[in-house]
């Protein structure tokens, strides 16, 4: 969280525990550096995306996120999409891969 050169974070598929993966979400939101954060084939599940979503309302550097692949369920997607509302830097949000199904 206080590195000053930092631009891009690349996690995906490093097989990151739950609780690691929150940790790190809690570095980027005060990073005031990074630009490109790529979390793509983890399992996100609601609490991490909750964090992802809080994360994404403070962090204010970041341009593009990657979510390829991450099992998101609605509730999660929810929680991820009030963050994009309020950020007013994200320039790219990637949720391919995912099945989002609206049950």
């Amino acid at each position: 969280k206080e590195n000053k050169t930092l631009k891009k974070l690349k996690l995906g598929n490093c097989g990151l525990q739950p609780e690691g993966l929150e940790e790190v979400i809690k570095g980027v939101q005060v990073n005031t550096k990074l630009e490109t954060l790529d979390l793509s084939d983890y399992t996100i599940d609601n609490k991490s995306a909750s964090c992802l979503g809080m994360m994404l309302t403070e962090n204010k550097t970041l341009m593009e996120v990657e979510l390829l692949g991450c099992g998101l369920q609605p509730e999660g997607l929810e929680e991820v999409i009030k963050g994009v509302q309020v950020n007013t830097k994200l320039e790219t949000l990637d949720l391919s891969e995912n099945t989002i199904d609206n049950k």
